[in-house]
């Protein structure tokens, strides 16, 4: 009956969101901080040959009404371009620019796995560690740190409570708290047995979330501009923020299309309620130099970066390009081109963050409206990097995912070019081993 009654106000909460106008995914805009700041970053630029993205950034913003777009392209070769077409803020007509900040929802679980790693090669934790060592949640004695990270847990999705969902929107001024949040589903019975398949679930981020906490002792958003500012990145924030950043309105089309929604009510509770599974917010400049520095190896060691490419089988009817997933990374088809990465789609707001795994380039595209075909405008921006004209001397650092094995983790410990290394029988990793199948 429980249950029953939660599924119902889940439907009176959809019902509400499709009247007001948010009939996509469910996620975030954020918090803000005390402090006034102006985020320093370089100015767009260029170079031969890239009219062409530029032209497709044009075209695409045109077809959807002038929504705003905001993209980044960074080549192999250190070549980068970034581009904006349609407007930041709708009833005002402010064009969208390089500067602009816009929530990327789900792209922020790269960010979130990242972080993991980072603590996995310090030795702070295991990915094969029980949750259990840091959260109360009895149902999820069986579940894994690397189980949270590849979505294998079981355990169900809180965006999809009925009750959560009712509180959620209802009170668009809440702050939630992760102890709220824990609530949620303290008591919600497991989806399938943990490392049996895949299930995209908002609470395995969530979990991390709360993990990255427990073992530094640091909130998230200080954790997440702290991995930034180690690229020397200056508009990447998550759940606090300071005051007067120029952020881009977020908006949604109605159900019945009658004219788009602004979101910005929504602020609050959208991004202290999706935490670590969706709560940041940057440039695609500065998204496009994180994803290109953590694939290429600047961020995390190549070892940690080929782990989190360790792709579980994991068909997704909602992302029908997807091949896989791996540790906070997608591994998708488009256009017939190999890319790793994530999509995003929040309350006013649609990110798609990808890298090639074979041609090396990243791309970042972000937008003010929530439901847009991110990977098919992918596609379209495929077709224009391919006509580009690269140096014959461009070389690609893409790392490759390990080929597959039985290892088991030991206590023996020892140390490659200063990362720390757990002994594994028949091998050595930097505190990594491959996920079980």
């Amino acid at each position: 009956m429980a249950q029953a009654a939660r599924a119902l106000l889940g439907l009176v909460a959809l019902a509400a969101l499709a009247f007001f106008g948010y009939t996509g995914y469910l996620f975030f805009v954020p918090a803000k901080g005390p402090a006034t700041v102006q985020p320093s970053l370089e100015p767009a630029v260029g170079f031969p040959g890239s009219e062409g993205l530029q032209q497709v950034l044009d075209a695409s913003s045109a077809e959807l009404e002038g929504v705003g777009l905001q993209a980044t392209l960074i080549l192999p070769d250190g070549r980068m371009w970034t581009g904006v077409a349609g407007r930041a803020h709708h009833e005002s007509g402010q064009p969208m620019t390089p500067a602009h900040l816009l929530h990327v929802g789900s792209v922020t679980k790269i960010y979130t796995a990242a972080l993991v790693m980072d603590l996995a090669v310090q030795g702070l934790l295991g990915l094969d560690d029980p949750v259990t060592r840091w959260i109360d949640l009895p149902q999820a004695e069986a579940v894994t740190v690397r189980m949270l990270l590849n979505h294998t847990s079981g355990l169900p999705s809180y965006t999809e409570d009925g009750l959560f969902l009712f509180r959620w929107f209802g009170q668009p001024w809440k702050r939630w708290e992760p102890p709220e949040l824990l609530a949620v589903i303290r008591n919600r019975p497991l989806k399938f047995p943990p490392g049996s398949r895949h299930e995209y679930s908002n609470t395995n981020y969530l979990l991390l979330g709360f993990i990255l906490e427990a073992v530094t002792g640091q909130p998230y958003g200080q954790l997440v501009q702290e991995l930034a500012g180690r690229l020397g990145l200056k508009a990447t924030f998550a759940l606090t923020y300071p005051d007067r950043l120029p952020v881009a309105t977020g908006y949604d089309q109605s159900l019945f299309r009658l004219g788009r929604r602004n979101m910005a009510r929504f602020r609050i509770a959208m991004e202290t309620g999706a935490h670590a599974a969706g709560a940041v917010l940057a440039t695609s400049h500065d998204v496009a130099r994180f994803l290109h520095a953590l694939m290429t190896g600047q961020l995390l060691p190549l070892r940690a970066v080929a782990a989190m490419q360790a792709f579980v089988a994991a068909p997704d009817e909602d992302v029908p390009a997807q091949q896989g997933y791996g540790l906070g990374l997608r591994q998708l088809v488009v256009a017939g081109q190999p890319l790793v990465g994530h999509t995003g789609t929040i309350a006013g707001y649609s990110a798609v963050a990808v890298h090639h795994a074979e041609k090396g380039y990243t791309l970042v595209i972000l937008s003010n409206l929530s439901v847009i075909d991110q990977l098919g405008l992918v596609a379209k921006m495929q077709a224009a990097i391919d006509r580009l004209p690269v140096p014959p001397e461009a070389e690609t650092s893409t790392v490759k995912a390990p080929a597959e094995g039985e290892f088991g983790a030991g206590t023996d410990r020892g140390t490659l070019e200063g990362v720390p290394l757990r002994r594994l029988r028949g091998s050595w990793s930097a505190g990594l081993s491959p996920p079980r199948r």
